[in-house]
């Protein structure tokens, strides 16, 4: 059993306080919407589903509904027919249609839906436009139906959990929706968990104070649990995001992937061709044909998951990632391993993406538009940039791609590094924070302080900054010889972590 995430919930004074999981809903009225927010590898839908698992068994604060629909938005998205909002809750548990509308007519109040992967529905303006929907009875594609579900038009008496990895939800709901924040775990939860599950190994990530940062981080977590079960040699190299991703791609290859039909490098350039055109699509599932023509015998490959998604009268195989960080992290590698130009090109356009959409950002208004598209789309891609990043880290990453023969194009390193130095100047709060973790990743002491050097001000004030950001920014300030201003929304335990290097700020 894995330890409990720090949850966060977003005052009306604009300040946070801790809640759990299982308060999560208990203080909310009914035709509330409550955002949990958090990003890839987060525990978002460990939470949601855990949440499912406790009104069956009627624990906690789901008991309060009498009937909970767990909507996982990357199945519905694989759906290419219309449906009402009664046809469509039916697919997703065993209740009859009649059922379900008996439900919705006596007590909506009652009524909680899940709705896991906010992301992954591809909105657009008609999408937007056709959810102002109060017909029950109409047809229309699932996301408008959510949509519309979300937008308070069908069943606004219901409560609404909604599971995203950015903001473009909140341009969607009515009222006040309520916001939470997944914090990570804390430290003592992370060594409880080593200490029952893993009590020998657990001295090695204890010795690696970088390591059991990560480890807040629920997949870096899950990551680490998996290598002790293998047996693996988790070192005290392991420094950044990106290396703790590239070892247990390299366990998983020596353990798993042992007498392939073909190359490792084949391998690694067919997955990553998946995983872009997946970020590119956004789409997370992938039906067999479009993957077998990527990918030869998929479901003996050691990423990918195979599962039946359930139709209305059938069920279809379907795939995807072990996990989603996996998709950002092999499209990285992807860009990484393709001929100088391409790569060149491809990266050129992400960076174009990413930085498009932090300028579409500053100028969006409050209501939905297609610049919330691109908004959203840029966001998700983040994970890409990175990954790319921590590729130029020479030790971990090198060692890599000469075990297993692959050249790697040498010209990201420049593009990156250029890119970060124009948006040091540029941005703030989330686009700041998220080009020190880029810093980090690039783990160059050198080019940080070149970098930073000069800046006005670093502001964060925005932000309840997590462990592993905090992480960030005490390497990121132990290579400057000082900072202007910093500015920072930090808990005392966080603020204890950067002590050491704050006497380089002249004002904080």
């Amino acid at each position: 059993m894995y330890p409990e995430s720090l949850l966060i919930k977003k005052k009306e004074n604009g300040g946070f306080k801790n809640v759990s999981v299982n308060g999560l809903l208990q203080s909310y009225a009914s035709g509330t919407s409550v955002i949990l927010q958090g990003d890839s590898g987060s525990g978002k839908s460990f939470i949601a589903q855990k949440i499912m698992l406790d009104w069956a068994f009627e624990k906690f604060s789901a008991r309060r509904f009498n009937l909970v629909f767990y909507l996982r938005c990357e199945e519905l998205m694989c759906i290419s027919e219309e449906f009402n909002i009664i046809e469509l809750l039916s697919c997703s548990c065993s209740l009859t249609s009649d059922q379900i509308s008996q439900i919705l007519q006596q007590s909506p109040a009652k009524v909680l839906f899940i709705i896991d992967g906010f992301d992954e529905l591809r909105l657009t303006q008609d999408v937007y436009d056709m959810s102002a929907n109060t017909d029950p009875l109409q047809k229309f594609p699932p996301e408008v139906i959510l949509c519309s579900l979300m937008r308070k038009y069908l069943i606004p008496e219901s409560t609404l959990l909604i599971t995203t990895r950015t903001k473009t939800v909140k341009k969607l709901l009515k009222g006040q929706p309520c916001f939470t924040e997944i914090m990570g775990f804390s430290e003592k939860k992370v060594e409880m968990y080593f200490q029952k599950f893993f009590s020998k190994e657990y001295d090695c990530v204890r010795a690696n104070e970088t390591l059991l940062t990560a480890c807040s981080i629920p997949v870096v977590h899950w990551i680490i649990s998996e290598m002790f079960k293998v047996g693996a040699d988790v070192t005290s190299g392991l420094q950044t995001t990106t290396s703790i991703y590239v070892d247990f791609v390299s366990t998983l290859l020596e353990h798993h992937c042992q007498g392939l039909s073909h190359s490792v490098p084949r391998l690694l350039r067919s997955l990553g061709q998946l995983a872009e055109r997946g970020m590119l699509e956004q789409k997370v599932l992938f039906d067999e044909k479009s993957v077998n023509e990527t990918i030869s015998d998929p479901a003996g490959n050691t990423f990918l998951c195979k599962f039946l998604s359930k139709k209305r009268i059938h069920q279809e195989v379907m795939f995807s990632f072990m996990h989603l960080s996996f998709q950002e992290f092999f499209t990285a590698l992807y860009y990484v391993l393709l001929d100088e130009e391409e790569s060149q090109r491809k990266v050129r356009e992400l960076l174009h993406t990413v930085e498009r959409g932090w300028a579409l950002s500053c100028w969006s208004d409050r209501d939905f538009s297609m610049a919330d598209v691109e908004i959203t789309h840029a966001k998700l891609l983040q994970p890409v940039i990175l990954f790319l990043c921590g590729f130029c880290e020479k030790e971990w990453i090198s060692s890599f791609t000469v075990k297993h023969n692959m050249a790697v194009s040498i010209s990201i390193e420049t593009q990156l590094k250029e890119w970060i130095n124009q948006c040091t100047w540029r941005y703030k709060n989330e686009d700041m924070l998220f080009i020190l973790h880029c810093l980090y990743e690039l783990h160059e002491k050198s080019f940080i302080g070149k970098a930073l050097e000069g800046l006005v001000l670093i502001d964060l004030s925005d932000i309840p900054l997590k462990k592993t950001d905090c992480w960030v920014l005490k390497y990121c300030l132990q290579c400057c010889e000082h900072i202007r201003n910093l500015k920072l929304h930090v808990t005392s335990d966080n603020l204890k972590m950067l002590q050491p290097e704050l006497y380089r700020c002249k004002e904080l």
